[in-house]
């Protein structure tokens, strides 16, 4: 029924319509057919009279043509007669050629009155007669513009088809197939005379692109699309499995049309089993179509603000992340050509770090592949990845990703998969809509599959949603709808031919369609041109014998193809799926055919369904077809086609343009080869090169998994004596790259025996340091921090660097006299302007202190001093590397924690910045930065503007792949932000968020650490009894804060227990517990560390307040003298800070005063400053302390007997807590007043 038909019947008034017919479509008629008894009416009569009713009602209420009744009322001669003459007059030559005139039931015909007879079968004569019947009633239906499908219909209704299985059965079969017509108007049920199908169309099985007996999971997968676009705050991920050729792909791509009309942006991409190329490239590939979509402004859905999507790009990556990017994918550079242009047209060093440095690590001076930066690459890919797809998506259109043959994924793009999935920052201003659908094997995916463990994350993630979808074999209807649309024939035609399919394919929608066109093309199955259908024989169809899989039914279809076209199939089945045409044309030379003899082979595949192409690449119809050419070959041949593959694409390697994709399809090729035993002694060094180059280049772009593949085919390319002179260097490297790759992948087995290679057969110290570094470092990772430290002290002592056994405190004064007179008379110009420091040895030196510093914060800060003094003593008499900075960085802290010098502490954090600014070592200056920030730039900047650096500081350590460094900015962020009077539902929505990522970005640590400032918010707000923040954290080792505390006092994590034993002081003081709140704080200074830090500051003023009341309180003049003198202390100390910072100290400085004043009996000093806090704290907008000067000036007023005054003191007071949502500080002051 084509759509004129629809709307014909949705037009007409007729008496009888579709869910009249559907009403009584479950009726079975029983009756004998041509029989009546007692009245009935035969089943042939009711289709008949439904027939005629449909006639009527797309001829507009005319009956059909007389010969239709011309049986009933004339003599079977007369009726032969006419219908002869009638076939004369109209030249019908559409008798069927396989009619056969049976001689034994002819008879004399009189041909007319007084003519002679002449000898007419009456099976023929019979046959014509209906063949007239049919005829005349298709003719008139055609006039009316019914299509053919319909006519097809009516009439077997009107005149009963003579073969059994042809016939309806019942009302629900009329029905059945009226609905088919009308849910597939393109799909026309038999060709219309007059239309343009040529006849190749003719004659090839027509499967389209739609799918059956899915509606269920259909309906699943856009209901996982519709929750994805309206929960922006998770990940949404939809999993398909089953069993190859059961439709998962066409499942996928069955929506696609629903969901791009709706808005969506729809990618796609496809694993393959054999080929890797070029790391990471399979879901690259899916970006860079769509990049190439908003080029060309093709393939877009409606309204889709293409300028706005390309601003949006360029904001998001910046010009560096564009850079980065571009190198996966390639059409980002004619996208964005200003940016490439200036990266070309740049000259100076300065001008090229502005689109190399801000996310790009730091590069390792004289280290190539970056050992230092090896834990960020990772990570700073999967930023920029998850930067483009923010900036790419929206409610408005979001972004559907299909993932197809997963079983066959790298661990490098399930990692990718997972950080897109579980890494991303949703929140208000980070907002990534996106669905991944991902189809795999379920029966290749076991337990110790690596794609289980990832789904066990997935589904483990609390942030990302998992839907599962498990696909089986199709039913037996739905093999009825696939055969017949295949057919173009009602499902009532094809029935017999559907059931014989779906139990030799057993419902395998794949296997289905292959053993049809194996009917094809074993002429069982054909098409009739008289009869302007397939027709078959079914004995023939039930004989024909089929395989156990489909792997093999291909094999075999494969198999019958001419050799030649088998050979070129073998060939491109080498590179996977699909192959791009360029390299084919490489390729044409490596058959025995001429040039062109191959496309004109895959050509000839394609015609077979073998193959589909377009303008760019060769791709398989099926990854099981390609699976099959390539079993076709023996392990022998395998190795032959792979290795030739490679020897000619290799001397395209040094001119080719795409250097990078083309290198990996040389080396997989020749890897392959040598996997089957093929090799060439002579070009084994060159491919040991090759691999190793490879394996950079993976690294490079975060794939340590491929890069450690590499390089183990590298070194089995490697002679027997690898490590004499002639290949010790490439040895070396090889092991080098190897070690790191290990210790990224976290394989300590590997990582053990290239270190132990290197240890055991480096001729120079200097060529085990990079081995050393990458010990020093999985040492560290693994929490054996002193280990660690001990072997950078040994490799610092080989290279001239002496540091003490035990660190005393006349060491630590003599390094830091040492440095001052170093540094004497350096301006931060100076610094900047040291020369770049060439020595090898003292750049690693340089590299392996800065190594030790975050070590030895941890476990032996007494060292810090020392490896200050060593840094800069390099820096001032060898030259300056990025390093550097870290070790003035160093000793600014030191300055400020030791001799309170906080002048010259802060001119040296800022000429460390000015260094790191020099060199365009954007990572490190980030990490200084926020050091700086927290420790040295809040005694004299204002804490909200602090505050603000440390979360600009957060984005560019994420840019730069520097996870654990971001989390912490995020944890002294926190803190400042609370500190700066932050309303206190939107620090707690903060800090809810930031442990969140913290627990996505695998930073445990301090996502413990922000449930500890989680917890102190819960003090204040009231609500701490309905929340424990270590929920979040589902470690059983760890539920509670107390656990917490347990575990950092056993480990000697001192930073943690201080930061737990401040929350608990700062809780117990604003709920009045004051004696708790000195416990604590006392336990806070016991602890005892050289670094001063921000929390530092506010532990001295909040311990201070709490000491001046529990002194007034006190009746014990030796304890009361204790408190005071605490409390004085505090106050000097801001004496000395409040000179640096008014903005942060003047007030809080002002209420110690006031306090030390009230203890005193100093009313009217006390007075002046209580009233000075206030004033102070309301213009440095620090409401919470505002709220607090108020509240103990309204206890000094009620004290000194101004009750009024106390009164509306406490009122303004309560005013100031409600506004920063401090509910339980507001409820225990409501109860005393």
């Amino acid at each position: 029924m084509g759509a004129g038909d629809v709307n014909m019947l949705r037009q007409r008034n007729t008496t009888i319509n579709l869910s009249s017919l559907q009403g009584i479509q479950g009726v079975k008629l029983s009756i004998p057919q041509n029989h009546t008894s007692n009245g009935g009416v035969s089943p042939d009569e009711i289709f008949k009279k439904v027939g005629l009713i449909l006639y009527s009602i797309f001829t507009r209420g005319e009956v059909p043509p007389s010969a239709g009744v011309e049986a009933e009322n004339n003599t079977v001669e007369e009726a032969m007669f006419n219908a002869r003459g009638r076939i004369k007059r109209r030249g019908d030559e559409s008798l069927d050629d396989s009619s056969q005139h049976d001689e034994s039931d002819s008879y004399e015909e009189q041909a007319g009155p007084n003519k002679g007879r002449q000898k007419v079968s009456v099976q023929e004569a019979t046959k014509t007669f209906r063949r007239m019947n049919i005829s005349n009633v298709e003719d008139a239906l055609r006039q009316k513009g019914v299509s053919s499908s319909l006519c097809r219909l009516i009439v077997d209704l009107i005149i009963a088809p003579e073969e059994k299985d042809t016939k309806f059965q019942s009302l629900s079969d009329a029905v059945a197939e009226l609905q088919q017509i009308m849910r597939r108007p393109d799909a026309c049920f038999g060709r219309d005379t007059d239309s343009n199908n040529s006849t190749t169309d003719l004659l090839s099985l027509q499967f389209g692109d739609g799918i059956v007996g899915r509606t269920e999971e259909v309906g699943t997968l856009l209901e996982a699309s519709a929750r994805a676009q309206m929960d922006t705050e998770s990940s949404h991920i939809c999993l398909i499995g089953g069993t190859a050729g059961v439709g998962k792909s066409y499942l996928v791509e069955s929506v696609k049309d629903a969901l791009t009309s709706n808005g969506w942006i729809y990618l796609s991409c496809k694993f393959d089993r054999l080929m890797r190329n070029q790391p990471l490239v399979t879901i690259a590939s899916a970006m860079e179509s769509f990049v190439q979509q908003l080029i060309n402004v093709r393939g877009l859905p409606d309204e889709f603000d293409v300028d706005a999507v390309i601003a949006s790009i360029e904001q998001s990556l910046s010009a560096s992340g564009i850079v980065v990017l571009s190198d996966l994918v390639p059409s980002l550079r004619v996208l964005y050509r200003s940016v490439f242009a200036h990266v070309i047209m740049d000259d100076s060093e300065e001008d090229l770090n502005y689109v190399a440095a801000e996310t790009t690590p730091d590069e390792d001076d004289g280290d190539e592949m970056g050992i230092s930066s090896a834990n960020t690459l990772r990570n700073r890919l999967h930023y920029l990845f998850g930067r483009l797809v923010e900036a790419i998506s929206s409610v408005e259109h979001p972004i559907f990703l299909f993932l197809d043959d997963m079983q066959w994924a790298d661990a490098s793009s399930l990692e990718l998969l997972l950080s897109l999935l579980v890494s991303g920052d949703h929140d208000d201003d980070n907002t990534q809509c996106l669905l991944v659908a991902g189809a795999f094997r379920s029966n290749e995916v076991d337990e110790a599959h690596m794609l289980s463990r990832y789904i066990q994350k997935f589904e483990e993630a609390m942030s990302v949603s998992v839907t599962s979808i498990q696909l089986d074999v199709i039913t037996k209807s739905a093999t009825h709808i696939l055969t017949s649309e295949a057919l173009l024939l009602p499902l009532r035609l094809t029935r017999g031919l559907a059931n014989v399919v779906h139990s030799k394919s057993l419902g395998n929608p794949l296997f289905a369609k292959s053993l049809l066109r194996q009917l094809v093309d074993e002429n069982i199955l054909r098409y009739s041109l008289p009869k302007k259908r397939w027709v078959w024989d079914i004995n023939d169809v039930k004989s024909v014998s089929v395989d156990d899989n489909v792997a093999e039914l291909m094999k075999h279809k494969l198999l019958r193809l001419p050799n030649e076209i088998q050979d070129a199939l073998k060939l491109i089945s080498c590179f996977g799926t699909k192959v791009s045409k360029d390299i084919v044309s490489k390729l044409r030379s490596s058959l025995e055919n001429s040039d062109d003899a191959i496309t004109t082979f895959l050509e000839q595949a394609r015609e077979e369904h073998i193959l589909d192409h377009d303008d760019q690449v060769y791709k398989f119809a099926h990854d099981m077809l390609q699976q099959s050419a390539y079993d076709l070959m023996s392990p022998e041949e395998k190795g032959a086609y792979h290795f030739n593959i490679g020897l000619r694409l290799m001397s395209s390697v040094s001119t080719e343009a795409s250097y990078d994709a083309l290198i990996f399809t040389v080396i997989d090729q020749i890897n392959n080869a040598k996997r089957y035993g093929v090799t060439e002694a002579s070009m084994n060094i060159s491919c040991a090169k090759m691999n190793l180059q490879a394996g950079k280049r993976s690294m490079e772009v975060s794939d340590f998994v491929s890069a450690w593949q590499y390089v183990v085919y590298g070194i089995s390319f490697l002679p027997e004596a690898k490590w004499e002179s002639s290949t010790y260097e490439l040895t070396l490297s090889l092991h080098e790259a190897g070690a790191l790759a290990c210790f990224v992948n976290v394989d300590s087995t590997n990582l053990q025996i290239n270190l132990g290679e290197i240890f055991e057969n480096a001729v120079r110290f200097e060529d085990k340091i990079k081995a050393y570094y990458i010990l020093a470092q999985n040492l560290a990772s693994l929490n054996r921090v002193k280990e660690a430290m001990t072997t950078v002290l040994h490799v610092l002592n080989e290279l001239g660097e002496d540091f003490p056994e035990e660190v005393s405190p006349e060491d630590v004064q003599t390094a830091m006299m040492s440095t001052q007179r170093l540094l004497d008379g350096y301006s931060k110009e100076d610094i900047v302007g040291v020369p770049r420091l060439k020595d090898e040895k003292k750049q690693w030196a340089v590299k392996l202190m800065d190594f030790l510093i975050p070590c030895a914060f941890m476990v032996s800060p007494r060292l810090l001093p020392i490896l200050a003094n060593h840094i800069i003593n390099i820096l001032v008499k060898d030259g300056a590397c990025k390093e550097s900075a870290f070790g003035l960085s160093n000793y600014s802290l030191c300055l400020i924690s030791l001799r309170h010098d906080y002048e010259a502490g802060y001119s040296y954090g800022k000429m460390a910045i000015a260094l790191l600014e020099s060199f365009g070592a954007m990572g490190s200056l980030h990490k200084v930065k926020c050091m700086l920030q927290n420790m040295v730039n809040y005694l004299f900047e204002p804490i909200q503007s602090t505050a603000n650096v440390l979360l600009e500081s957060y984005e560019g350590l994420r840019a730069t792949g520097d996870n654990e460094f971001a989390c912490l900015a995020l944890n002294m962020y926190a803190d400042q932000l609370f500190m700066s009077g932050c309303l206190l539902p939107v620090v707690e929505k903060k800090i809810e968020e930031f442990a969140l990522r913290s627990l996505r970005l695998h930073q445990l640590q301090y996502c413990r650490n922000l449930c500890c400032i989680h917890n102190r918010v819960l003090s204040l707000t009231g609500n701490a009894e309905g929340k424990n923040p270590f929920d979040l954290l589902r470690d059983n080792d760890i539920a509670t804060e107390d656990d917490l505390l347990q575990e950092s006092l056993s480990s000697g994590r001192s930073g943690l227990s201080q930061q737990i034993y401040f929350s608990r002081m700062f809780a117990s003081f604003w709920l009045k517990k004051y004696s708790k709140a000195a416990e604590f704080a006392a336990q806070f200074r016991n602890v005892g560390r050289i670094s001063m830090r921000f929390i530092d500051i506010y532990c001295t003023f909040y311990e201070g307040l709490t000491v001046f009341h529990l002194a007034r309180c006190s009746t014990d003049k030796v304890i009361k003298s204790k408190w005071i003198d605490i409390g004085e202390k505090s106050v000097d100390r801001f004496k000395v800070w409040q000179k640096h910072s008014t903005w942060n100290f003047e007030n809080k400085l002002y209420l110690l005063q006031a306090e030390c004043h009230r203890c005193a009996g100093e009313n009217d000093n006390a007075d002046a400053k209580y009233l000075a806090a206030i004033e102070s704290a309301r213009r440095h907008r620090l409401l919470h302390e505002e709220g607090l000067a108020m509240e103990l000036y309204a206890s000094f007023l009620e004290e000194t007997g101004e009750s009024e005054k106390s009164k509306t003191r406490l009122s303004l007071a309560i005013e100031c807590y409600e506004k920063w949502g401090a509910t339980a500080v507001v409820k225990l002051l409501m109860g005393r007043g």
